[in-house]
């Protein structure tokens, strides 16, 4: 008989160290053997190609388990929303890889299963949506960044095409951004840094000018130090803004600007913890959220020669790159409304990767970059996408009605903004689509002219780009958003928002995401105290009588349970 594996590495062993790490050893019992089957499904998914048939295989029938039961709990896995690998499985690779570091045929398989993982969203991307310019910033990440390098371009588009806004919820907006890529050291975030000199080129080339000038006024004010007139001060309008700065110079350059986007960025996250500090962190927090929105900004300032910033839409891109780390120290607070506002990429886990080597862009790879980064500057007006929108809205309401079976408040909370950021990347994308398709039409000042002729051309042509494959691409990105926003914050969030019911427990609940169900775990029929039981078993022992009857509540409220004799029976 065959052992059935991934690869060289059998399923068998990767269960055993499961159950030895998480539960003793000790096997399922009548009692609990529903409850860990699903869990175990819900692990095993990511690395058995979500397939019933092999898991049903692979899965032992546990004491109390019917073949018919066991299926369903099967197919509840599977079917429930795709996420990472959690934390827990992960884990137990690590553990085995360990046991394992002498057979090479083990090591590949575990290896195997972990890059399978980093590839999981991009390969669910319909890579038909990734244009010109994008296509290019790709073949530099390579694939496993692929997501992370849309999340961290989307702030940079969104400021090249500083005239153009979208509709979200009713509202218009321009498409601001705020996004952090966490990658440990040596996790190639460097590689983000490559692209922003690429997309950023005429900008950079702007600001040097700028810089230039503002040099030699310093040079004349020195040497007019002790005369009677001294020079007026011109205003020096620089789009790339440094973190690396004062809160004073920041607001100084912001004011400076018209009606244009400023742009920032940084390779060390750690550069704003280290300038703003105290007050000056929450300074930087408001002005973070305001340009989300591109509200009113207003620093005021009693002498003439302080700081000021008067903006009536506060626009201002940021791009981040940083360590986990980092990324606490820069939000510590999780109810203000910043951590929502963070569109979050992931870089691989590349600690025992293989020496991986950049990739040198070819000049007309280059060229296509520079040209979609200049065009999208051209580009203005407002955008209605209804397709785009609908599909947010359905995205939306699933989360929600996810959240209710899972009793997962922080998941319910993440959905409010993802999904209007996910929109925001996804226009960015089909920004791109539409200046790759002028410029091959018409050329790079074919395509200016024809923008700059047509004020609605721009409206027409991205109301095309709703394309099926760009409304697969909203699905993917949403997804990623939000179970990054759960790998990360999580614990945090739920320990924020319910701090006198909620206590962080170490248990058997995976931190990359909720990966779990309660309302799927259950049976049909269920009593109240299988709610309890199941309820512990996702969420730890520390749980409340009022948490339970608000369990209860939302889901007899949702329709998806229904009182039945004493007991409780699912709709769904």
């Amino acid at each position: 008989m065959n052992v059935i594996g991934y690869r060289d590495f059998p399923y068998d062993k990767i269960i055993e160290k499961w159950n030895k790490d998480y539960y003793d050893g000790v096997q399922p019992t009548q009692a609990d053997s529903s409850t860990r089957t699903y869990e175990l499904a819900m692990a095993l998914r990511n690395i058995t190609g979500y397939d019933p048939k092999l898991l049903n295989q692979i899965i032992p029938t546990y004491e109390g388990m019917t073949d018919a039961l066991k299926a369903q709990k099967i197919a509840a896995a599977v079917n429930a929303k795709q996420t990472q690998m959690p934390t827990r499985l992960r884990d137990v690779l690590m553990e085995l890889k360990a046991e394992f570091a002498e057979n090479k045929q083990m090591m590949d398989a575990i290896d195997d299963m972990e890059a399978e993982d980093d590839l999981l969203y991009y390969k669910r991307l319909p890579q038909r949506c990734l244009a010109m310019g994008l296509r290019e910033s790709a073949v530099v990440v390579k694939k496993p960044c692929v997501m992370p390098m849309l999340v961290y371009m989307a702030p940079l588009i969104g400021g090249l095409a500083t005239n153009v806004r979208l509709s979200i919820d009713g509202k218009m907006n321009w498409l601001n951004l705020i996004s952090y890529i966490e990658g440990d050291s040596g996790s190639n975030k460097g590689r983000m840094m490559v692209l922003y000199g690429l997309w950023m080129w005429q900008l950079k080339a702007e600001d040097k000018v700028t810089e230039q000038r503002q040099r030699e006024y310093f040079q004349l004010l020195k040497k007019k130090k002790n005369a009677k007139e001294q020079p007026e001060e011109p205003v020096f309008k620089f789009r790339l803004i440094a973190l690396n700065n004062t809160p004073a110079n920041v607001a100084t350059q912001l004011d400076a600007l018209d009606n244009e986007h400023a742009i920032s960025t940084t390779d060390e996250a750690d550069e704003i913890n280290a300038k703003w500090t105290g007050k000056e962190k929450m300074e930087l927090s408001v002005m973070f959220r305001k340009a989300y929105d591109a509200a009113e900004y207003h620093r005021n300032a009693k002498s003439a020669e302080a700081a000021r910033c008067h903006r009536e839409h506060l626009k201002w891109n940021v791009a981040l790159l940083g360590t986990q780390d980092a990324l606490y120290r820069l939000v510590n607070q999780y109810t203000d409304g910043l951590q929502s506002r963070l569109a979050i990429g992931r870089m691989p886990d590349n600690t025992y990767a293989r020496n991986d080597k950049d990739v040198t862009l070819t000049d007309m790879q280059m060229e296509n970059i520079h040209n979609v980064a200049h065009l999208l500057r051209v580009m203005k007006g407002d955008l209605v996408l209804n397709k785009l929108e609908e599909r947010s809205d359905t995205w939306t309401e699933n989360i929600r009605l996810l959240s209710i079976k899972n009793a997962d408040k922080a998941l319910a909370k993440c959905r409010m903004r993802d999904h209007g950021i996910a929109m925001r990347i996804i226009a960015c994308m089909m920004l791109c689509k539409v200046a790759e398709k002028l410029i091959k039409n018409y050329g790079l000042q074919g395509a200016e002219e024809r923008l700059k002729q047509d004020d609605t051309l721009l409206q027409r042509m991205m109301a095309k780009e709703q394309t099926k494959g760009m409304l697969e691409a909203y699905d993917v990105m949403a997804d990623y958003l939000i179970d990054n926003d759960l790998i990360y914050f999580r614990e945090r969030l739920e320990n924020s928002y319910d701090s006198k019911d909620h206590k962080h427990c170490c248990g058997l609940q995976p931190s990359r995401g909720k990966n779990s169900s309660i309302y799927e775990s259950l049976p049909m029929t269920f009593t109240r105290t299988d709610l309890i039981e199941a309820t512990r078993r996702f969420k730890g022992n520390d749980i409340s009588e009022n948490t339970i009857k608000q369990i209860i509540k939302n889901w007899k409220k949702s329709g998806l349970i229904v009182a039945d004799d004493g007991k409780y029976r699912k709709t769904a």
